[in-house]
């Protein structure tokens, strides 16, 4: 695993856990601070394991990445909007 790739994805993903818990009824999720943490860590998996992030660890070639791979076109945005779509899919349902 790539640490630093998989911290910058755990950071993205909490961001977008949060900015959506404000958004929710009382802000709270389905699932208290202490056990959100797990959850956060689970989707943040997931994302780092997808074929995109995955895809950008192997390629060589980094130029145009992004741009080439994803409808959003940078890392930061993909990676929110992925866990903006998990969040939705799997807790909020």
């Amino acid at each position: 695993m790539n640490q630093e790739i998989y911290n910058i994805v755990l950071i993205h993903t909490a961001r977008t856990w949060e900015r959506m818990r404000l958004t929710q009824t009382y802000q709270e999720m389905p699932f208290d601070n202490i056990a959100s943490t797990d959850e956060i860590e689970e989707i943040a998996s997931t994302i780092y394991d997808n074929d995109i992030i995955q895809g950008f660890l192997t390629d060589e070639i980094k130029d145009d990445y992004w741009i080439n791979n994803t409808a959003e076109g940078m890392s930061d945005i993909y990676i929110e909007a992925e866990a903006e779509r998990i969040i939705n899919d799997e807790i909020l349902t």
